[in-house]
């Protein structure tokens, strides 16, 4: 990579802040090669070259940029990508990385963290937003991921009970242990118990392992043992 970061700007769903892009045009070293708002322009640019980095808006259930990080990942892997998410979700950002993503900001932090980012990334190695490190440790739940391809081998594990199968979903689904109580009309603790318990049959030690789960699975096919 050259010592100018031609930045490439996805962002289909308008989450990054307005003024990122006038932030990053003005950082030494980095020049905002293109800014695409459909991801089939940012592959194409990076087809053609124009692009040392990518960095993806990321909504809820995005199909479209998990597309994007997989196709680079598999076609353009000299291309970097950084991730930008509107909530710092541990379990996300696992499922991105583990898709080929190198990095991952988030939405609250302050413009200065993307532009850090984006030299960490130019300089070969990976970023993680220090709020998703604070998530983490406080056991916060996360948002939603979209696993609809590759949740069902998952819950469809023999050892699972019915009520267990269906936090769980609901769980991977980006809704918390809070809001599935409330939905379900059962208590929290009951809930909590019941999530506690798949994960237990599963083999996971937490939400993190969950998603690892899920994310090779995802990647690596049917064949993966649960």
């Amino acid at each position: 990579m050259s010592s100018l970061i031609r930045v490439g700007v996805l962002d289909e769903h308008e989450m990054m802040p307005g003024g990122l892009h006038l932030h990053l045009a003005g950082q030494p070293g980095i020049a905002v090669a293109g800014t695409y708002r459909r991801a089939s322009d940012a592959l194409s640019a990076a087809g053609q070259g124009g692009i040392d980095l990518l960095l993806v808006g990321y909504a809820l259930q995005d199909i479209n940029g998990q597309h994007v990080i997989k196709t680079l990942t598999a076609h353009y892997p000299e291309i970097r990508t950084l991730v930008f998410l509107a909530e710092p979700c541990p379990a996300t950002a696992t499922l991105l990385l583990g898709m080929g993503g190198h990095g991952i900001v988030c939405k609250r932090e302050p413009l200065e963290v993307c532009a850090s980012a984006i030299r960490t990334l130019a300089a070969g190695q990976r970023y993680l937003s220090a709020s998703i490190t604070m998530v983490e440790d406080a056991g916060m739940p996360g948002t939603a991921v979209d696993t609809s391809d590759f949740e069902p081998a998952l819950l469809s594990h023999p050892a699972l009970s019915q009520r267990e199968r269906e936090v769980l979903r609901l769980y991977i689904t980006g809704l918390t242990v809070t809001r599935i109580a409330e939905m379900s009309h059962r208590s929290l603790k009951t809930v909590s118990t019941q999530k506690l318990a798949a994960h237990r049959k599963l083999g996971l030690k937490n939400d993190i392992d969950l998603f690892r789960r899920l994310s090779r699975y995802e990647l690596d096919g049917p064949s993966t043992t649960l």
